[in-house]
């Protein structure tokens, strides 16, 4: 039978036996995001429309196409954020951020929104990893940024990367190629998509990020597509070769595409993207680059940042076609009691939780469902509390890894059995199955 309500469509559910492996990989990126010396910020799940329309640019397909945008009882013009970085830097200016110290060190993780259409691991709520670094131009900022974005995913077991990175310059070089491809695209242009003719009108470097096989097949035919990187300035050069030592200092393996643009428009300078070639066709596991004039967008003093998002669910996805095991929960208890002891058993379970993980039947069933239960649970050690046993204050421990059972005194319980379960498992298997009744 068809359940009557079900996930929208573009949503999913994770059960907890999925949630391992996801919960691995936060704690992994979270150590090393720790040990670069970035800090967690959490913001709104929703921010005001203007906000994304500004920072995104109105021509591009978030704005466009893409955006959870409603209006509340209020009449007031939200959206659901489709990606991190505009609502952190409106925080970033509405917590005065900039007076405290010259250069922040920011990540978030959570779910981000974006209407699209629903394939393989792409997902109309999706998790992200977002990072930024804030204040600072240098060169080294766009090095260690790429650098940590590197470090995350081989943290998560992933291999020879490649980072693939273009200059798209400032406003003024970027308006000097936006005319070259103009021209370049001149003879061809009514053969272009709708979305790119009005692309060329608005942002001429977006017609570069198309995905339309038409306008792909078009720019082949075409052919010598000019480049960004004959159109920036010297001090655009100046950085753009200051990043590329840097990466060749921390032995980073990179590629320059003269068509990466990225899909947002407040980038500058410096765009990346991360790639495993492994994957084929799509191999771009995220990006990010430098957006040196987006807080002053939004109405603060011109302040430089850099910064880039990782899909979680992507990297989740290729991490379990791979085989990557999930984390192994750690080893727990199995609290059995009998009809006189049941009360005790609750008071015993809720102390020994302190410290260790501990299951018991809440139905108070009798000992022979309990002792199928203990089996199923999965859990190393088996705590029997017979009558007798409790009177004197003992309790029967069995070890249904190999099948010996003892008798333990009630003082210190928790730290017996917690010394019990960090020693490794006998080698011989036993189970609950067999156990006598106290």
């Amino acid at each position: 039978m068809t359940p009557r309500f079900q996930a929208p469509r573009g949503t999913r559910d994770l059960l907890p036996g999925d949630l391992g492996r996801w919960q691995w990989a936060e704690a992994q990126a979270r150590g090393v995001l720790e040990r670069y010396g970035y800090g967690e910020i959490r913001t709104p799940l929703f921010e005001d429309f203007e906000l994304f329309a500004r920072t995104s640019g109105e021509s591009s397909d978030v704005v466009q196409k893409e955006m959870y945008r409603f209006k509340d009882l209020g009449d007031r013009d939200l959206a659901l954020r489709p990606e991190f970085t505009a609502g952190v830097m409106r925080a970033y200016l509405e917590r005065g951020l900039g007076g405290r110290t010259r250069i922040h060190r920011l990540w978030s993780a959570g779910p981000v929104f974006r209407y699209g259409r629903p394939q393989k691991g792409r997902y109309r709520q999706f998790s992200q990893i977002n990072c930024e670094l804030v204040g600072s131009p240098a060169p080294g900022a766009d090095v260690e940024m790429i650098t940590l974005f590197v470090d995350l995913y081989e943290a998560w077991g992933f291999r020879d990367l490649t980072v693939v990175l273009n200059s798209v310059g400032q406003p003024a070089s970027r308006r000097a190629y936006g005319e070259r491809l103009r021209a370049w695209l001149a003879p061809a242009h009514e053969r272009l998509s709708a979305d790119s003719q009005q692309r060329l009108v608005v942002n001429p470097l977006r017609v570069l990020d198309t995905k339309d096989p038409g306008d792909l097949a078009l720019f082949h035919e075409l052919g010598d597509v000019p480049r960004m990187l004959d159109a920036i300035d010297e001090a655009d050069r100046a950085h753009w070769e200051a990043v590329l030592a840097g990466l060749d200092a921390v032995g980073i393996r990179y590629e320059v595409d003269h068509g990466l643009v990225r899909g947002l428009d407040y980038y500058t300078r410096t765009a990346f993207e991360v790639h495993d070639r492994s994957l084929g066709a799509q191999s771009a596991l995220g990006g990010g680059g430098r957006y040196d004039g987006l807080i002053a967008e939004l109405g603060g003093p011109p302040t430089p940042g850099v910064g880039f998002a990782i899909g979680l669910d992507r990297a989740m996805l290729v991490l379990e076609e791979r085989g990557t095991a999930a984390p192994v929960p750690p080893a727990g208890i199995y609290l059995a009691a009998m009809e006189a002891t049941h009360a005790a058993a609750l008071a015993l379970a809720r102390e020994l939780r302190r410290q260790l993980v501990v299951e018991l039947d809440v139905e108070a069933r009798g000992f022979g469902a309990q002792m199928k239960a203990a089996g199923k649970s999965g859990a190393r050690l088996l705590v029997i509390l017979g009558e007798e046993e409790w009177k004197r204050g003992e309790v029967v421990v069995k070890d249904l890894a190999s099948g010996t059972q003892e008798t333990l005194a009630r003082p210190g319980l928790a730290e017996v059995l917690g010394a019990r379960l960090a020693q490794a498992p006998p080698p011989t298997g036993g189970g609950a199955k067999g156990t006598e009744k106290p």
